[in-house]
């Protein structure tokens, strides 16, 4: 009786692997020794062995009458045996919180209002909870969070930033977590969830929030894919409908009220600020209302003489701004301040009609407008007036929305082969190591060689685009790769 074991010691290890395969062969074809030979190979190989025979058959494998199929037996032992699957759960964690116009008026988006001087604290923190992605759009119409993780920890972050309780936040916040959260975030980018339907500015937005997170060290390579392909569905739905045509955004429709409301004539203009929103006013005004007479106050005054003097527009000093303000006929004020830039007391004989407050937070005291010494418009107010202007831009919804449709599932297929990358390539490097020890392949060149193990992997990731939600047994990309190199 032959022993099992203790007869071969020489074959315990990796070092003999063609020897023990040769023996193996031998064995099997003389004696048809089938339960010795699986226990060699426990012996030698008895961890990977225990994970390979779980749940499969031995016997069609070991039936491999030819050397180099024996021989990929073995390597194909050494080869990890968790399937490969292409079932997406890498994206589950995604998730969306924010305030909006939708559930908060303007005093409760600006109390959660998070501009970018605050931002870097929010960046600070997030490190802190060790989040990878994170991204924070913060505009006059919204305070959303991006981000994959923890929920609650970037709850945490929004309180501790804002310095509001917990309560007030569930109050009002939205949460959408996976595939909701990941729609959502198209839809704002393409400006289909905007406050004024189809307002293109919120592009540009979504791309500063997202430059600025990426330079904080937030931006993933999962989640800068994500938003270039935002990126790609807005622009296209851009130029294949009419969601932003005509007065679609705050800056032009400020326009329009002024016609209305003031009209042509010459009107002493002040605007405040000067940053992105502030420039599209101002050019605005000097296209639409050339009559207006426009002056400019920043409070960075090197920025706001270079912008008034570049364009031909008047100057005040933010440090006159308080002193100054009744006697413009109309203020304009789009800049970020920690306390309020128009009081009651400003309007006490004052020339002004008009205030427009375009700000988030606030910088018009709620007062003011009970005052009846001047109309006050906040962000909102504007929406609504143009409501029943874009009711004819809601006909296009369904187009933007299949387009959107279109780029997530662009993104979706990227991303599932994305998150099994590490798998794909360890299975093709240990396939090319395989090649070498197969006496039949090993007589190729490398170059062949290679191009053999990438038609295999290429023919696998095809069968996984074909197949989704299967699982891939490792050993199912081994007899394909044998296969071809029997044709070969």
């Amino acid at each position: 009786m032959i022993q099992k074991k203790n007869s071969f010691p020489e074959f315990i290890g990796l070092g003999n692997v063609i020897l023990c395969i040769q023996f193996f062969k031998t064995l099997y074809t003389k004696y048809n020794v089938l339960e010795i030979m699986i226990e060699i190979i426990e012996s030698a190989f008895p961890q990977t062995f225990s994970r390979f025979i779980s749940g499969r058959s031995m016997i069609p494998i070991i039936q491999i009458s030819s050397l180099s199929r024996h021989i990929c037996l073995v390597k194909l032992l050494l080869i990890p045996s968790q399937a490969i699957t292409t079932k997406d759960h890498s994206m589950e964690n995604t998730f969306v919180i924010g305030i909006s116009f939708k559930n908060a008026d303007v005093t409760t988006r600006s109390a959660f209002s998070i501009p970018l001087e605050k931002q870097k604290e929010c960046f600070d923190l997030a490190k802190t909870y060790e989040f990878k992605n994170f991204v924070v759009l913060n505009t006059c119409n919204r305070t959303e969070i991006y981000g994959v993780g923890s929920v609650e920890h970037a709850e945490q972050i929004i309180t501790t930033v804002c310095n509001q309780s917990r309560t007030t936040l569930n109050a009002f916040k939205y949460v959408k977590t996976s595939d909701a959260a990941i729609t959502h975030i198209f839809h704002v980018a393409s400006g289909l969830d905007s406050q004024i339907l189809g307002d293109y500015q919120i592009l540009g937005q979504f791309k500063d929030a997202c430059k600025v997170s990426k330079e904080n060290g937030l931006l993933g390579p999962v989640f800068e894919r994500m938003s270039n392909i935002c990126i790609q569905a807005s622009k296209e739905v851009k130029t294949k409908t009419e969601l932003s045509k005509g007065t679609v955004s705050a800056s032009y429709a400020t326009i329009e009220i002024l016609k209305n409301k003031i009209g042509h004539k010459p009107t002493k203009c002040l605007l405040v600020g000067t940053g992105k929103f502030g420039h599209k006013i101002s050019s605005n005004i000097k296209h639409y209302l050339p009559d207006y007479d426009l002056t400019i106050s920043n409070r960075t005054y090197s920025t706001a003489l270079e912008f008034a003097t570049t364009n031909g527009f008047g100057l005040l000093p933010y440090e006159h701004l308080s002193s100054s303000l009744s006697e413009y006929e109309v203020i304009i004020l789009s800049a970020s301040a920690n306390q309020y830039i128009v009081t009651p007391d400003h309007l006490i004989n004052s020339n002004t009609r008009l205030i427009l407050d375009l700000s988030i937070p606030q910088t018009v005291h709620p007062e003011c407008k009970s005052m009846n010494r001047a109309e006050v418009l906040d962000i909102d107010s504007i929406s609504k007036i143009l409501d029943n202007s874009l009711e004819n831009r809601k006909t296009y919804l369904p187009i933007a929305t299949e387009i959107i449709h279109e780029h997530i599932s662009t993104f979706v297929d990227w991303n599932r082969f994305y998150s099994k990358r590490d798998q794909i390539l360890s299975l093709k490097n240990q396939l090319l190591e395989m090649s070498t020890y197969c006496p039949h392949l090993a007589k190729m060149d490398e170059s062949a060689r290679e191009d053999l193990v990438n038609k295999t992997i290429q023919s696998f990731v095809l069968k996984m685009k074909q197949n989704q939600n299967v699982d891939f047994e490792p050993a199912q990309v081994v007899q394909d790769f044998m296969n071809y190199a029997k044709v070969n």
